[in-house]
């Protein structure tokens, strides 16, 4: 349902935005708060400043509650290259594996081993290779 709650004359598009942008902000307070409650703030902080920033990769249960979480390190370059040389031999699937293998910083390692966790974690993995747009644009 829509709330229209919000400014006289938002588009729904611009209503939707607004409230996904407020649902991934509650869901950020809510990992920031459990992974400073496992890892504790000051590994947290010395985490991001080290990996210069750091990744959530949330299992979500139906009802909202986290049930597994991961940290990762951004991609980089010779990451990427890693991981590339797998897609060629082995498929999609273990371009992924390795992919987030090598930018796990900490967490639930049943996010790698179980398929049950892997798989949307693999889908959802994706959003770290996409980070900054480029352009080719011809003249």
């Amino acid at each position: 349902m829509i709330v229209t709650e919000g400014k006289k004359g938002e588009s729904v598009k611009e209503i939707r935005k607004r409230e996904a942008e407020k649902k991934e902000a509650e869901l950020r307070e809510k990992l920031h708060a459990i992974a400073n409650e496992r890892f504790g703030e000051e590994q947290m902080k010395k985490w991001s400043v080290e990996h210069k920033g750091l990744w959530f990769l949330p299992i979500i249960k139906d009802n909202g509650d986290i049930e597994k979480l991961g940290i990762l390190k951004p991609i980089n370059r010779s990451i990427l290259s890693y991981a590339s040389t797998k897609v060629q031999e082995e498929g999609l699937y273990e371009f992924l594996e390795t992919a987030m293998r090598q930018c796990w910083v900490a967490g639930d390692n049943e996010i790698l081993e179980d398929d049950d966790y892997f798989i949307p974690s693999a889908m959802k993995f994706n959003a770290i290779l996409e980070g900054k747009k480029a352009a080719l644009v011809k003249r």
